[in-house]
């Protein structure tokens, strides 16, 4: 054991349990530093529910409470959404399944149907780290 070990136990020889999971807990912010996790506009997601690919189009509210207000409708009790990561403060998000976009269509996308979901149903899908070759740091 090194003397860096032994500055992280307690007086009862047992290891500073607060002072490790603050440690780690900085480890794990380092290591997603820069590193995308949430939807965004024009970027790639799985829909959790469907386990399908969605392209999102753009946010149109800022939390489910302004979507509510805008268009009468709560998201927040919907279908599955009661058990999935949704919270009240999610962003919601217009999205278009992937699948339901055909060559036919490309000179019409305006008209392809368009879903609204909150982010804890998106998956966001790291297309961006593609082709900057970034990868999550090992914590």
């Amino acid at each position: 054991m090194s003397d860096e070990d032994l500055t992280n136990f307690e007086p009862d020889g047992q290891p500073d349990v607060d002072e490790s999971r603050s440690d780690y807990r900085a480890r794990v912010e380092a290591a997603l530093e820069g590193v995308a996790t949430e939807p965004m506009p024009g970027g790639l997601a799985l829909d959790l529910v469907t386990r399908q690919l969605l392209f999102i189009r753009e946010q149109v509210a800022p939390d489910l409470e302004a979507y509510y207000e805008a268009e009468s409708f709560d998201l927040a009790t919907y279908g599955p959404h009661p058990f999935l990561p949704v919270a009240l403060d999610d962003a919601v998000f217009e999205c278009v399944y992937v699948s339901e976009v055909s060559v036919q269509g490309l000179d019409d996308w305006g008209s392809t149907k368009t879903y609204d979901f909150p982010a804890g149903r998106l998956a966001h899908v790291p297309a961006e780290m593609a082709w900057t070759g970034a990868e999550v740091d090992d914590v």
